[in-house]
């Protein structure tokens, strides 16, 4: 085995940019939520994304959440360009962010597809106390890349 082995995994590929049709604005975000983002596509709704730090969330205990860890809900209406523009924007604001999540309702193949068909991917179902739900999480390509080689273990 050589050293560029892990080279051959393919990593998640994150959609094409979007055109510049698709525009997002910040909004007045609902309760318990830090942002929200209202998109169009030329002018037309498609939909409103709100995000708030996963510690602070419901999620807070699902899953081991870093200090930078978004969660980001999505209104019914939403379109999968629509989460991943505004993921795109949660990413360059925060270059910190290592993960961003979408609880969708477990068993909901139309909520996780569309968050699939935006560059997140399924990872796990966690029952919270009020409901079941299947985590998808986007994460930016430095994370991805850093995960990879695990048979690369940094020491002192």
């Amino acid at each position: 085995m050589h050293d560029h082995d892990f080279d051959e995994i393919e990593l998640l590929k994150w959609p094409k940019p979007l055109p510049a049709a698709w525009r997002l604005e910040e909004a007045e975000p609902a309760a318990d939520f830090a942002l929200a983002f209202n998109v169009t596509e030329s002018g037309e709704s498609r939909g409103r994304c709100q995000s708030v730090l996963a510690g602070r969330s419901e999620l807070r205990d699902a899953y081991p959440v870093s200090a930078h860890d978004q969660v980001i809900s999505v209104s019914d209406d939403a379109a999968a360009g629509s989460i991943q523009l505004v993921a795109e924007e949660l990413m360059r604001r925060d270059r910190e962010c290592r993960r961003l999540v979408i609880a969708a309702a477990e068993g909901d193949v139309q909520e996780i597809a569309r968050a699939e068909q935006a560059g997140f991917r399924y990872v796990i179902d966690v029952d919270l106390w009020d409901r079941s739900v299947s985590l998808l999480v986007a994460e930016p390509m430095w994370v991805l890349e850093e995960s990879r080689n695990i048979d690369v273990v940094p020491t002192t």
